[in-house]
């Protein structure tokens, strides 16, 4: 939510006005000592619930977790 103190100052000139971050994105993935590790790309080992896009659901009665190893 904005109150008109803010709108206020951006509305009055564009340089006021709030700029886009202009720094570039870290290298993905991001190496461990990053002082931002972010990253676009799912791990194909990704230890969330959800199904991800790169390999198929679980199956009906297993858990979701891609972190077995064959």
């Amino acid at each position: 939510m904005t109150n008109r103190e803010m709108a206020r100052g951006a509305a009055a000139g564009a340089a006021r006005a709030p700029q886009p971050n202009t720094q570039p994105l870290p290298p993905m993935p991001a190496p461990e000592d990053s002082a931002t590790p972010t990253t676009d790309v799912e791990p194909i080992d990704s230890p969330q619930p959800n199904a991800s896009v790169k390999r198929d659901p679980p199956a009906p009665g297993r858990p979701g977790l891609a972190t077995e190893r064959d």
